[in-house]
């Protein structure tokens, strides 16, 4: 069974996976992390880059400059559009492979931030959407990532609409509030994740 949290950026997506995966005892899958790990040197990703790109994004030894990268990424969406071409099917390859790995009942849980705009929802057993509220989630990744707002507001400005997101998903979690308030709402989703599918749909 593999679930997949997604949901706009700041939203709180890897704290529910981390507390879903607990009630469920299951591993999680971030796609982000998958990223990370293909712009590795001498992965993958950090080869279709250089295929791409020759040493634009690389550093005097031959590693990805992630801070550059990640300024391209911000503010050119060719430069976007072109690494997610990279990456995503590298991604999807992987989360695939694990939803194989073990008994098929066994819960197996997968962040992706794109889940919708990939089109991959087919992929999928069940599907979580998480939100907060707007400047709560533009102020968290300001915090977290030392990045000015603009560019927060430049990566919601490319994700699909969270209200969009809550209809095609299976269930929500609102994590506009305390830690205490998500728990709750997660344990909901855990009991109900483990009903029959028939019995345990809704938002």
């Amino acid at each position: 069974m593999l679930i997949g949290i997604t949901g706009s950026i700041g939203s709180g997506k890897s704290l529910v996976a981390r507390l879903l995966a607990n009630k469920l005892s299951a591993p999680v899958h971030s796609s982000d992390e998958i990223c990370r790990r293909l712009l590795n040197k001498g992965e993958a990703g950090y080869q279709k880059l250089v295929e791409t790109w020759g040493e634009r994004y690389l550093t005097g030894s031959g590693e990805v400059d992630r801070v550059v990268l990640r300024s391209a990424v911000f503010n050119d969406p060719i430069v976007r559009k072109l690494l997610e071409d990279i990456l995503h099917p590298l991604v999807r390859k992987e989360l695939l492979e694990a939803k194989t790995k073990g008994p098929l009942a066994k819960a197996q849980i997968a962040e992706v931030p794109l889940l919708f705009e990939c089109g991959w929802q087919g992929d999928f057993d069940y599907s979580v959407c998480v939100t907060a509220d707007p400047d709560l989630a533009l102020q968290r990744v300001v915090d977290r990532d030392s990045v000015r707002p603009a560019d927060v507001e430049k990566i919601t400005a490319v994700q699909m609409d969270p209200n969009l997101k809550i209809d095609l998903s299976d269930y929500h979690i609102d994590n506009s509030g305390s830690m205490e308030d998500t728990e709750k709402q997660v344990e909901k989703l855990a009991e109900a994740l483990l009903t029959p599918r028939d019995m345990n749909k809704s938002k």
